[in-house]
C-alpha cells in the first residue's frame, strides 16, 4: 500500500483497492464511471488484471520499475515513509504539493492478495487518470469514497520532484468542499490519498471521533459548509458519525477541551454534600473555597498525569436517611434550587460536576429524572451509587446495597437518550462499587452508548494492601469499555495514598480520583 498510496498522491489521481474477483467487478464499473484513460498497476489482484482493466491503458507499474518511470517521467526520491507518517504526509499537503515517490521494489514474485491486511504494501491497487473526472462518496463513516479527482489542474513540474506526462485533472467543487477525518491506521492511506487526489481537506486524528479534540473540533467549525466523512469503520456506522459531528459543530466543550470525557482528561474531585463536612470534604467549605480546594487538589496530581487533570465536584445529590420520609424511600432528594449554584459556579471556573444518587427505595432512573434540568448542563455527570440502593424491607447501614445490570442499563439509556437529543458532549456516568455483590450480572452492563463513558469507582478504604485486594478483585472480568475510577480517604485510609502513590502504585492508573 505505501509505495501505491505515495505515487496516488505524488501524482494527484485516485487510488482503487482491489481485494477479490467481486471488488474487480465494482473497481472496473467505478474506472468506467470517472471516464478512466489511463491505469496504473500495483500488485496482482485474486481476479486478474484483465476483467478491470481490460481496454484501457495500462502504464507500467512496479514489475517494470524502469519503464513505469520512463512512460510517466517521473523524478523518483527515496521516501522511507512508515504507513502512519505517509497519512500524516499525504493530510499535510497543500493545494499543489506532491509527495516524493518511494524508491519501487525490484520485482517480486506475485502473490495472492490480502484485503485483511492493508498495511503489507502487497494488495493490488490502481491509481487512475480520469478525462472526466467527478467526485463521489458516501459521507460516512466506514464507507470513503472510492473515488475522486486530482486535486489542481496542471500538474507539470509539481513540487516534490513529479511531473507527469499524463492529462491534468480539474478539481471538483462538491470535493474541494468536502472535509475528511482519518487515523493513522494504515488501511486508510488508499482513502486518504484519493480524498487528497479530489481536493478534499484531510485531518488526521488520533482518536476516530470528531469529539474527541479541541483542534479537531474547531477545525470542522471552519469548514462547517463542506461534507464531512470519516475514514474507516472506527467512526462508527453513518448514524454515529453523523451524531458526533453534530455534537462538535455545536455542543460546548468539556472543561479541558473537547467532547469525549476519557481519554483526553483525568479527573480529581471533591466529595460530599453541600450542607457540611459530615458527608465529606465537599462540604466543610463554601462554593468558592471548595472550587479551590478542588482546583488545588487536581494540580498535586499534574506532574504525574500525561493528560490533563480536570477538577471536579462529586455532590451527594439524594442523601441516604435513617427515616423512611415523607416519600417512604429513606432517601432525602436534594432540591434543584440548592444545588444549581454550585453547578453553575463549577461550570463557570471549569469544574466537573458529577450528581451522585444514594436511591434508598427508589429506583436509579426515577431519582435521576428528578435532576433532568441539572444533567442538561454540558458539565454535569451522573452517579449510581449502589451500597444505597435498598430491595424492600431493607434499611440503610443495616446491609449493604446492591443494584442489578438492568436497572443500570434503563437509567444509561435514559441519560444517552438525553444527551443526544440535546447535543450535549459526552456524560460521566459512574458506578460506585466496593465489593462484588454490589451489582449483580455486571457483565450484562450496556456500554455499547457513545453518548457515556462509564467508570467503575473503587469505593473501598482501609490499609493500602486491602485497597489494592479491592481494586483488583473488581477489575477482574470488568468490560474493557469501562474505565477505572479511585476514591481516597482523608479519615478512613491507613495511611491515604499521596498524589504520586494514586498514580504508581495503582494500576491501571485510575481516571476519576475522589477524595472523601
Amino acid at each position: 500500500m505505501g509505495p501505491a498510496a505515495t505515487a496516488a498522491a505524488g501524482l494527484g489521481v485516485p487510488l482503487l483497492v482491489v481485494g477479490s474477483a467481486a471488488d474487480a467487478v465494482e473497481v472496473r464499473t467505478e474506472l468506467d464511471r470517472l471516464g478512466t484513460e489511463s491505469v496504473i498497476l500495483f500488485g496482482t489482484p485474486t481476479a486478474g488484471w484483465e476483467p478491470i482493466v481490460g481496454g484501457l491503458e495500462q502504464i507500467p507499474g512496479p514489475d517494470d520499475v524502469e519503464g513505469f518511470r520512463e512512460d510517466l517521467h517521473l523524478v523518483v526520491e527515496p521516501s522511507g515513509i512508515e504507513a502512519s507518517e505517509l497519512i500524516d504526509s499525504i493530510a499535510a499537503l497543500q493545494p499543489g504539493e506532491s509527495l516524493p515517490l518511494p524508491v519501487l521494489p525490484s520485482p517480486a514474485p506475485p502473490s495472492p492478495a490480502s484485503p485483511d491486511d492493508p498495511a503489507t504494501g502487497t494488495e493490488p491497487a490502481t491509481t487512475a487518470r480520469s478525462a472526466t473526472p467527478s467526485a463521489s462518496g458516501s459521507g460516512a463513516a466506514g464507507t470513503p469514497a472510492a473515488s475522486a479527482e486530482a486535486s489542481a489542474a496542471g500538474r507539470d513540474e509539481a513540487p516534490g520532484g513529479v511531473s507527469a506526462g499524463l492529462p491534468p485533472f480539474q478539481r471538483a467543487q462538491e470535493a474541494a468542499d468536502a472535509v475528511v477525518l482519518a487515523t493513522s491506521d494504515p488501511a486508510s492511506a488508499a482513502a486518504v490519498a484519493t480524498a487528497r487526489a479530489a481536493g478534499a481537506l484531510v485531518r488526521v486524528v488520533a482518536e476516530p471521533d470528531p469529539r474527541a479534540d479541541t483542534e479537531t473540533i474547531a477545525f470542522l467549525r471552519e469548514h462547517r459548509d463542506g461534507a464531512l466523512f470519516g475514514v474507516g469503520d472506527a467512526f462508527g456506522d453513518p448514524e454515529t458519525f453523523a451524531e458526533h459531528s453534530a455534537v462538535a459543530l455545536d455542543a460546548p466543550e468539556l472543561p479541558g477541551g473537547g467532547q469525549t470525557v476519557f481519554p483526553g482528561r483525568r479527573m480529581i474531585a471533591l466529595y460530599g454534600h453541600p450542607s457540611g463536612g459530615s458527608l465529606g470534604v465537599l462540604g466543610e467549605q463554601g462554593i468558592d473555597a471548595s472550587i479551590q480546594r478542588a482546583k488545588d487538589t487536581a494540580a498535586l496530581y499534574v506532574p504525574y498525569s500525561v493528560e490533563p487533570v480536570i477538577p471536579a465536584f462529586e455532590i451527594i445529590t439524594t442523601v441516604a436517611s435513617a427515616e423512611a420520609g415523607p416519600d417512604g424511600d429513606y432517601s432525602t432528594e436534594s432540591r434543584i434550587e440548592d444545588l444549581e449554584p454550585w453547578v453553575d459556579a463549577a461550570g463557570k471556573a471549569g469544574v466537573y460536576v458529577v450528581l451522585d444518587l444514594q436511591s434508598g427505595g427508589s429506583s436509579f432512573l426515577d431519582q435521576a429524572k428528578l435532576y433532568e434540568d441539572l444533567l442538561k448542563r454540558p458539565h454535569v455527570g451522573l452517579a449510581l451509587d449502589a451500597e444505597w440502593r435498598l430491595a424492600p424491607g431493607q434499611r440503610p447501614l443495616e446491609q449493604i446495597g446492591t443494584v442489578d445490570a438492568a436497572e443500570i442499563n434503563e437509567t444509561s439509556q435514559w441519560l444517552a437518550d438525553l444527551t443526544r437529543n440535546n447535543t450535549l458532549p459526552q456524560k460521566l456516568l459512574i458506578l460506585h462499587q466496593f465489593n462484588l455483590g454490589m451489582i449483580s450480572d455486571r457483565d450484562a452492563i450496556d456500554v455499547s452508548h457513545s453518548e457515556l463513558a462509564i467508570s467503575l469507582h473503587a469505593d473501598g478504604h482501609g490499609t493500602p494492601g486491602e485497597k489494592l485486594d479491592t481494586w483488583n478483585v473488581l477489575r477482574k472480568g470488568l468490560q474493557p469499555q469501562i474505565w477505572m475510577g479511585w476514591k481516597n480517604f482523608y479519615d478512613e485510609d491507613s495511611p491515604t495514598f499521596t498524589p504520586e502513590q494514586t498514580f504508581t502504585n495503582v494500576e491501571p492508573t485510575p481516571w476519576f480520583v475522589s477524595y472523601q
